[in-house]
């Protein structure tokens, strides 16, 4: 029931579009950023799973990903 928030930060020339993906689902973007942050206010057993940051610009695309896991 605690409050999260995933962070996810890259760098690049022209700066990047970051992505938080949920198994697959887009669940936020913002274009010519440094950082995003994902806010998951009441976390539960339902938000468990993968996640995934996704950072790319006309020269390339990289990620890292995650997986929680809520008791």
């Amino acid at each position: 029931g605690q409050e999260l928030e995933l962070s996810c930060e890259a760098e690049g020339s022209p700066l990047p579009l970051l992505s938080w993906f949920r198994q697959g689902a887009l669940l936020s973007e913002e274009a010519a950023a440094r950082g995003l942050r994902l806010r998951l206010p009441h976390v539960s057993p339902g938000d468990a799973g993968d996640y995934q940051c996704v950072a790319e610009n006309r020269h390339g695309r990289h990620n890292r990903s995650l997986q929680l896991h809520v008791a």
